[in-house]
């Protein structure tokens, strides 16, 4: 086969913390070669990340194949080489290093394996001579350093020691990636268990590679862990709450009401549901520590995403409410409110008064 103008050679970054020195360290491994080197392959023309992944997981880690998940996708390294096909000819490589995630079971199989090795980032260097491994800890050096300065994005971030929340989510979606796809219960529970916010299918503004756009509505699944608010939905948008483990409250008033009496309280129940019309505002909390719920919004026209003022955004909360100063909440709605703010270490609510 003959060479491209460019390749595209994809890398491994796996890590662990080691737990008899608490250190980073990285998964190498001799594959025809004399100097270790990160699990790495080179992709296929019009290959994806997960079939590529797929070869090295069960190949050359010699693991299951629905063990890995695919995390951060780092910046690419340009590495300028001679091709081997034509001599003389230049040809371009990039180095595409990826973070990988394992299950436990996984990673134990990986950490029982004495053919690979565990090295810091300071110690790879004095392992192997392997240019395009030495470029790869340049820049992982620079990502982490740049990582822990305030104010910076975060880019690779803490090791993993499980799949996060996305992970699961990706891998989900790339295996249902046709018009008709299917969310078993024990895919939702891994989700939702491995995060702390909502796992939104279908939102109107996608921000994240599962998500699909939902043209007129939007749909997730939430849990106690996602944080809620006291908001309300413009015209012409409707919500719908239904639970299905667990208890849920929802208060709730219309918005042009007035009067701290005027909230009502709604208990839900697994296989209750509720439905709150535009300009009704409302809140919801768990009553139970364990249990998640599914949320439809709905809306022919008009704005679905985004969160502020009314008529112009698809959320609106108490501090972008033009009637906000007009609205007291019910004693016990403080009460839960006080409660639900100390549950989720907040020093200083606006929304309570």
């Amino acid at each position: 086969m003959k060479d491209n103008a460019s390749s595209v050679v994809l890398f491994c970054i796996i890590r662990r913390i080691n737990p008899e020195t608490s250190e980073i360290e990285y998964l190498l491994m001799l594959k025809g070669r004399n100097d270790p080197c990160f699990p790495a392959t080179k992709f296929r023309p019009d290959e994806d990340l997960y079939t590529a992944l797929g070869r090295i997981i069960t190949s050359d880690l010699e693991l299951e194949g629905h063990s890995f998940f695919p995390e951060t996708e780092l910046p690419m390294l340009k590495n300028r080489t001679m091709s081997r096909s034509y001599p003389g000819l230049e040809k371009d490589y990039y180095l595409y290093p990826v973070e990988i995630s394992f299950t436990k079971k996984g990673l134990e199989t990986l950490e029982s394996n004495k053919s690979f090795f565990w090295y810091t980032l300071d110690e790879i260097p004095r392992k192997t001579n392997e240019p395009n491994i030495l470029a790869i800890v340049r820049n992982l050096q620079d990502i982490i350093s740049n990582d822990i300065k305030p104010g910076n994005q975060v880019i690779l971030g803490p090791v993993k020691k499980e799949p996060t929340m996305d992970a699961l989510a990706n891998m989900w979606a790339k295996q249902n990636n046709e018009g008709v796809r299917k969310l078993e219960k024990k895919t939702v529970t891994e989700i939702l268990c491995s995060g702390n916010r909502a796992f939104n299918l279908r939102v109107a503004d996608p921000y994240l590679a599962y998500q699909r756009q939902g043209l007129g509505f939007t749909w997730s699944f939430f849990t106690p862990k996602d944080k809620q608010d006291i908001h309300l939905h413009g015209e012409p948008a409707v919500e719908i709450y239904g639970v299905m483990e667990g208890q849920f409250v929802l208060w709730h008033k219309p918005m042009y009401e007035r009067g701290a009496l005027v909230w009502k309280k709604e208990i839900l129940n697994a296989g209750d549901w509720i439905e709150v019309e535009a300009l009704n505002c409302h809140f919801g909390y768990w009553l139970t520590k364990e249990g998640y719920g599914t949320v439809l919004k709905a809306a022919g026209t008009g704005e679905l995403a985004g969160v502020g003022r009314i008529g112009v955004s698809g959320k609106t909360t108490c501090k972008e409410c033009p009637v906000e100063k007009q609205c007291q909440k019910h004693p016990e709605m403080l009460q839960a409110m006080k409660e639900y703010q100390k549950a989720f270490g907040e020093r200083d609510w606006d929304l309570i008064r």
